[in-house]
């Protein structure tokens, strides 16, 4: 039986859905200067507090070009779908097919007019002044994880799990010279394997909550004896990091072990019944920190406390390389990861965030969305530091209200306006917080941020 080989990512047109600043046409205008005739439309609908952009998406079985009767339009290898506007009649068919909107008539010319992305250098997103429009060189983004994914497709975890998104990204960007280690947790099957059965290529060892980083530091300290390039790296989560094994991982950062820890954040035991942990969210809802009356009379609204703020805790330690990242950005991710294993001079820390759908209630296919919703409020802001040097990788200038992050998940949708407010200081101290590490000690390599 023939495999098929998987469809080729393309650079792209990204356009976050409803981000654009009020009244903002930026885009648009940058898109006449550069082709005469704006090719983007800025949509901006205040009665419902809409405002966003809406340009050509290139399907990949594009409606408008079957519409067509002359074949003006073409779907190109590059993914781009490009107009003939000598071929095209003004006929309006394939205006009429795409339910999108993204092709229309000029009422100049009489003939079709759609965005080409401008040969792959869209002057629509270098004009946009907040990054809700952007070129995404996905192409690129292939080549960074371009290593086979070393865990077979059948697993046991949840169907639309971003701790298996991000452990399956984190190794095809690491790539096979590594031997990985878990410990108790929901995406540990994944480097345990399943029975008898394996379930990755890499070797793995399977640890304890409690010694995962002594462990490495043994099998690092042989390999690096025995001459061996081979990286020890972990991948495991946060009541293991935050709170059971801090601890060890504590004194590994202090010892300077050569080993990659990336801890992937679900804010909770997600494995044993959704229990809070350190790094859980102020106010979310779990199983130890529930919502409503108690046995004694007295209200229960959540997590009282802040979260941990670990990865701040560990750029302390004066590690080699420490970094946030999420399952919603994976070319800040990647270029990350590839820093992570440049540090061989000490241990590198990635905190990553990866959203539970079960245990924050939310819809199976919600956890990328409510990732992305974290770092657009703030809830949790993308950097990176090097021996205590610090720099943003994704600074927010304008961010989005947090009730349209707290509103995509049953955790937090008990908040009210005061409970949003207090939600939005600790928020906002914890971003201020690594604005002022940014400033006060600036990371000392010059070249800017690597990830809008």
């Amino acid at each position: 039986m023939a495999v098929m080989a998987p469809p080729a990512l393309r650079d792209t047109l990204c356009i976050e859905w409803g981000a654009c600043p009020p009244g903002c046409s930026d885009c648009v205008e940058a898109c006449a200067r550069a082709r005469g005739a704006p090719r983007i439309t800025a949509l901006h609908l205040a009665e419902v507090s809409f405002h966003g952009a809406l340009a050509c998406g290139q399907c990949g079985e594009p409606a408008c070009r079957d519409a067509c009767p002359t074949g003006a339009l073409v779907r190109e290898e590059s993914g781009v779908v490009r107009l003939d506007q000598e071929r095209c009649v003004g006929c309006g068919a394939c205006a009429v097919a795409c339910a999108w909107g993204g092709i229309a008539l000029e009422t100049a010319t009489g003939r079709a007019s759609k965005c080409d992305t401008c040969d792959g250098r869209p002057a629509c997103a270098a004009a946009c002044p907040t990054g809700a429009l952007r070129w995404v060189e996905t192409s690129a983004l292939a080549r960074r994880f371009g290593h086979p994914d070393p865990f077979t497709q059948g697993v046991n975890l949840c169907p639309g799990c971003a701790a298996e998104l991000g452990f399956r990204l984190a190794f095809r960007a690491i790539g096979p010279d590594a031997v990985v280690f878990a410990a108790p947790g929901c995406a540990c099957m994944l480097a345990c394997g399943l029975g008898t059965a394996a379930t990755t290529r890499l070797p793995s060892v399977m640890s304890l909550m409690t010694n995962v980083p002594s462990l490495m530091t043994g099998v690092a300290r042989q390999l690096r004896r025995s001459g061996a390039r081979t990286r020890a790296v972990a991948f495991v989560g946060d009541g293991t990091t935050a709170d059971v094994g801090f601890q060890p991982l504590s004194g590994a950062a202090e010892r300077g072990e050569p080993i990659v820890y990336i801890c992937y954040d679900n804010e909770g035991y997600m494995n044993t019944g959704v229990q809070r942990s350190s790094t859980t969210l102020q106010g979310a809802r779990t199983m130890t920190t529930p919502v409503g009356p108690g046995q004694s009379g007295k209200a229960h609204a959540g997590k009282t406390q802040a979260p941990k703020d670990v990865p701040v805790l560990m750029a302390m330690h004066g590690a080699a390389y420490v970094a946030t990242a999420s399952v919603s950005h994976p070319e800040d991710f990647a270029a990350k990861l590839e820093r992570a294993l440049a540090a061989e001079d000490g241990l590198a820390y990635i905190h990553l965030y990866a959203p539970c759908h079960v245990g924050w209630q939310a819809p199976m296919d919600a956890a990328v969305e409510i990732a992305r919703m974290a770092v657009l409020t703030r809830v949790f802001p993308l950097w990176e530091a090097r021996r205590g040097r610090f720099r943003m990788t994704h600074p927010i200038a304008h961010p989005r209200p947090l009730g349209d992050f707290a509103g995509l998940m049953g955790r937090l949708r008990h908040l009210d306006e005061d409970g949003l407010r207090a939600l939005g200081r600790t928020v906002e101290e914890r971003y201020s917080r690594v604005e002022a590490l940014c400033a006060a000690l600036p990371w000392d390599e010059p070249g800017g941020t690597h990830g809008r």
